[in-house]
């Protein structure tokens, strides 16, 4: 990626994630560091003499570990895995769950590597004595790469193990955890650059030693990337999960004990308020793989891909889907709920709905979970003028509409899906001092190619259906 925030080059590899019956989701390590170094190799081939640094964006949540010879003891437990979610009932009854959210900024969730490490000292009692380091997969690859271990307090942050103020490793999780801050990466901020040797740069296709910029999370990085760092815009991803994410100066949490989202940092002095959903993109895929065979042979014939085909079905619906709604609780939720147990729900349903309302109305339950997260975040002071979109979700022209009117808010897409590698580039551009600052290299890279305007009819019916929405799920939570 160039200066102006251009994609020159982009490789990608597809790495595989083993899910088990008994909850496992985990990777291996070293897959993803060959990914790594040979996307690098890949992308960089036509470009090695004019490469300032490398910057790294990484998933967050995940944990492996590693012995005194540097062997990897298990896979990388992914945020997906809910192995470790007996532990973390169990530990919830001699804790106090909401001092570790004020100190951390992490609610009491299964994906955090503080409940992770605890399983792993309850059932792995071997590779818990054994451990020298628990690793992230960022982490892991620089080690590979490096020989040294090292931890940015973007990913730290998603750990449940960072202390949020002060962003050291805080002593109340290491506490819990019953590890020494020597078990973790040493910490390090954001723009950190680290060395590499001209045996590395060889390896990764450079003719020259680059500095390796350690960067910060995909979720960070993505707010980053689509400009979200004023304070006053909201970051939407719509991946496979969701997300709407603020930033600010200061730690927020949550005054309420329900805890209903988190605050991670970014870096760059900025923290992260915001909240994660499970159910976004995946919905739609479901949609895709069980209820529309015979649409998607005619998208097929009309030689339309197959999502673009998906937008149009579910535009052809009025806003609210005719008094149908979804709660797209496939796969349990984490905020602003914690309930692992909810699932799917369709309420309203006639025989006068067909496919393309059943599609609507999950493409707005996502909407509307969203919006119940922001609700919580507006009652803590909170509060977004825009929203910038990002994910492949962002290339929905209805998915956008319904997001401006849901949220009543105008929503802009920018010039490229890969808002979190675009993030990379600009805090790497900014700390190699190309930049005087994040606000200025936003300004320079992000272009605004789309605005939704909400919509006032539409953004009251949806206000209404929203309160409905959220009444469907408590009465259904009470069926459990």
């Amino acid at each position: 990626m160039d200066i102006n925030g251009r994609i020159l080059d982009l490789r990608v590899k597809e790495l595989n994630i083993n899910i088990g019956r008994d909850g496992s989701a985990v990777q291996d390590p070293k897959e993803i560091y060959i990914a790594t170094r040979d996307a690098i190799k890949e992308a960089v081939k036509r470009h090695s003499g004019d490469i300032y640094a490398i910057v790294l964006s990484a998933q967050m949540h995940g944990v492996t570990v590693i012995d005194r010879h540097g062997r990897e003891l298990i896979p990388l437990v992914t945020y997906l895995d809910t192995r470790p979610s007996s532990i973390l009932e169990s530990t919830l009854k001699d804790i106090e769950p909401y001092k570790l959210y004020k100190e951390t900024g992490c609610p009491p969730l299964v994906i955090y590597p503080l409940t992770k490490i605890i399983w792993l000292r309850e059932n792995y009692k071997n590779v818990f004595k054994n451990a020298k380091l628990f690793l992230s997969a960022k982490d892991y690859t620089i080690f590979k790469l490096l020989g040294e271990t090292f931890i940015d307090r973007g990913v730290a942050s998603g750990s449940q193990l960072l202390d949020i103020s002060r962003l050291k490793w805080s002593d109340y999780a290491l506490e819990l955890c019953q590890i020494g801050e020597e078990k973790l990466p040493e910490l390090v901020d954001c723009k950190e650059e680290l060395p590499i040797s001209r045996s590395v740069a060889l390896e990764l296709g450079l003719k020259e030693p680059v500095p390796l910029i350690i960067g910060s999370s995909d979720g960070a990085l993505h707010s980053v990337g689509v400009g979200a760092i004023d304070g006053r815009t909201l970051a939407l991803n719509l991946g496979t999960s969701g997300a709407i994410r603020s930033s600010s100066r200061e730690v927020v949490t949550d005054y309420s004990k329900e805890m209903r989202f988190f605050c991670y940092y970014i870096g760059f002095g900025y923290r992260l308020p915001g909240g994660a959903i499970n159910n976004a993109g995946i919905v739609v895929k479901w949609f895709k793989d069980n209820i529309i065979n015979v649409e998607a042979d005619v998208f097929k014939k009309m030689k339309m891909n197959i999502y673009e085909g998906i937008d149009r079905l579910a535009g052809s619906v009025n806003a609210g889907a005719d008094d149908l709604i979804a709660l797209p609780f496939f796969t349990g939720e984490r905020f602003p709920i914690r309930d692992s147990k909810i699932r799917g729900v369709f309420w309203g349903l006639k025989l006068t709905h067909g496919k393309a309302h059943i599609l609507r109305a999950l493409m707005e339950g996502c909407a509307y979970t969203l919006r119940w997260i922001y609700k919580a975040m507006e009652e803590n002071n909170i509060v977004g003028c825009k929203i910038r979109i990002g994910g492949g979700g962002a290339k929905s022209k209805t998915w956008r509409e319904i997001m401006a009117n849901v949220f009543q808010l105008p929503v802009e897409a920018i010039h490229t899906e890969e808002a979190s590698l675009l993030g990379a580039a600009i805090m790497g551009f900014t700390a190699l001092g190309l930049y005087r600052d994040l606000e200025e290299a936003c300004k320079s890279m992000i272009k605004v190619v789309d605005i939704m305007q909400p919509d006032p009819d539409k953004s009251a019916l949806y206000n209404s259906y929203f309160e409905r929405f959220i009444k469907i799920y408590r009465a259904v939570r009470g069926i459990q």
